[in-house]
């Protein structure tokens, strides 16, 4: 890690309350939809422009979340790992 970065990061995100999912439906809750990963395979990319703490599974996502909820393309404050 970078020198410096570790105190800019915080190691415990802000919790939020969550939000009820209204539009899932059952059919899309059967078995084989979804798998278990580890963390060496799965790509986390984490919001923190205003403590917003949303995760994305790629850059590309973070970035249109930036223009389309903040306004901006900064490329700052983002926590990653497994790149």
């Amino acid at each position: 890690m970078p020198s410096g970065i570790s105190n800019i990061l915080p190691s415990v995100l802000k919790a939020r309350p969550a939000l009820q999912d209204e539009t899932t439906t059952p059919q899309q809750l059967k078995p084989g939809i979804a798998r278990v990963t580890t963390p060496e395979e799965t790509k986390i990319f984490i919001c923190k422009l205003d403590d917003c703490n949303r995760l994305f599974p790629s850059k590309e996502r973070l970035m249109a979340h930036r223009k389309r909820d903040h306004g901006s393309g900064e490329e700052g404050e983002i926590i990653s790992w497994n790149l």
